[in-house]
């Protein structure tokens, strides 16, 4: 078995740590801490998952208790699903509406929402790098390794994902969500770093999720018909195809590691919880289904309240309060909002055009332009218009840019990775890179400059034949 001791970062495995986790969120930031050690990590993985595991219900799915026939059984759940997309698209091109994303701000409040699950993309899998001298699971690390883009920054799922966030302004949405957006983030840390015993939990999960999910299909279509970059999921789509992709590997994977299982028996019930554990937390289905733009466009209203209420002037009154006064409690915003409304102020389910406020904050001479970024104008665009008004982005708003910039490293993270390349050079063999390399592949640490170049190296060194093509630095 794979893996540096020596790396270890901080906590020491002797010490006796006492966690205290209240929320998912606290969960998340645990796993995500780069002070906080492998091993304390793994020894806090198996007690959370010892628990979550104890009372799931896997009655259904007995389907998995005879692995030679689980390709077919997931190949009819596949031709399904793409049968009912079609039925989708076929809907669409009898122009009726879009059934996810009715505007831009929908798709925005999507973006943000499903964020903690996306920023730990293939996380879950990271538990198999250090196994990587057990053949049945190489497929499973190449799996982890092209979730990391096998280092390149364009491809890493993660990376991805920030930069989507970034072009859209979508950070702060992203970073102020209820707990149970966290769940099933804290989920997968677990299953990163999952202790040995629990692999078959690991793998039983990575074959729920790898399979092409309807979701997926429609959100693809409906960003790209709303002039939203589909980059990001359409990237999902292709490589968790049925024939060669994540797919296909993952269910080789479960076979090849159940033959080698001790305890046939134990090991189904251990993939079957795993395959449950895809359903904890909020769903990209459900996130969709609870889509809520007028209060999303609230929390925009109520945000800036909080500075507005002392910059306005005194002599400007509704409904016999100043603005200020309005202003003065988030309680009141709704309130507010609607004596807007009847006033003419916003005229809501038309032209934006026809709003006073509207002109306020687009119009460069308005009083109050500049208050408001190119996304929150969008939210506030969209919860006035309504649905029957709703308008794709423009092209040059859509897409982030293939020709940005990097941002530059700092002096002390450039350092670090000077010190990694020096010691990579005078490691004597592969073992030894690659145990030097492992835990730079972290889930907290691969997206990084750093990460990224050692997850590069590691994949030349573990499936050269794959990477032979592909440039490394």
């Amino acid at each position: 078995m794979f893996f540096s001791t020596e790396l270890s970062l901080p906590l020491s495995p002797n010490k006796n740590h006492n966690f205290q986790f209240k929320s998912f969120k606290e969960w998340v930031d645990f796993f995500q801490d780069t002070e906080i050690s492998m091993y304390a990590k793994t020894e806090q993985a198996e007690s959370y998952l010892s628990d979550l595991i104890k009372n799931l219900k896997i009655n259904t799915l007995g389907w998995l208790d005879q692995p030679a026939q689980v390709e077919q059984h997931l190949l009819e759940q596949h031709h399904q699903v793409c049968t009912t997309f079609q039925a989708y698209v076929n809907r669409r091109k009898q122009h009726q509406a879009r059934e996810y994303f009715p505007t831009v701000s929908h798709a925005f409040e999507f973006l943000a929402k499903v964020a903690p699950v996306k920023l730990v993309d293939g996380a879950w899998l990271y538990s198999t790098v250090p196994n990587c001298n057990q053949p049945e699971l190489k497929d499973l690390i190449y799996i982890y390794l092209e979730e990391l883009g096998l280092g390149h920054p364009r491809a890493n799922h993660v990376t991805m994902y920030q930069d989507v966030l970034s072009h859209y302004e979508l950070n702060s949405y992203a970073e102020h969500l209820n707990d149970s957006y966290y769940e099933q983030a804290a989920v997968q840390l677990a299953l990163a770093y999952a202790p040995a015993k629990y692999l078959p939990l690991v793998i039983g999960f990575n074959l729920g999720y790898e399979q092409l999910p309807l979701h997926l299909l429609i959100t693809n279509y409906e960003l790209a018909e709303l002039g939203i970059d589909p980059h990001y999921f359409n990237v999902h789509i292709t490589i968790d195809n049925a024939h060669n992709g994540h797919a296909q590997k993952s269910l080789q994977a479960f076979i090849q590691h159940f033959n080698h299982a001790e305890d046939p028996h134990a090991y189904l019930d251990l993939i079957k919880k795993g395959y449950v554990l895809n359903d904890l937390g909020k769903s990209s289905s459900q996130i969709i289904r609870e889509l809520d733009i007028e209060q999303m466009a609230l929390k925009i209203f109520q945000n800036k309240a909080l500075i507005g209420q002392y910059i306005h002037n005194q002599k400007c009154q509704f409904s016999g309060k100043t603005i200020n006064d309005w202003l003065s409690d988030p309680a009141q915003i709704a309130e507010f909002l609607q004596v807007m409304i009847e006033k003419g102020w916003i005229v809501k389910d038309a032209p934006v055009e026809q709003s006073r406020f509207w002109k306020m904050i687009d119009h460069p001479e308005g009083k109050m332009f500049g208050v408001f970024n190119a996304t929150e104008k969008q939210i506030i665009k969209d919860w006035i218009q309504g649905a029957g008004l709703a308008t794709r982005l423009s092209s040059r708003s859509a897409a982030p840019s293939q020709a940005k910039i990097e941002p530059a490293m700092s002096r002390m993270d450039q350092q670090r990775l000077n010190q990694l390349k020096s010691r990579f050079m005078r490691c004597e063999g592969a073992e030894q890179k690659i145990d030097l390399l492992i835990p730079y592949t972290a889930p907290h640490m691969h997206h990084t400059e750093i990460g990224l170049w050692a997850t590069r190296q590691l994949s030349q060194l573990l499936f050269p034949f794959q990477t032979q093509a592909m440039h490394y630095s």
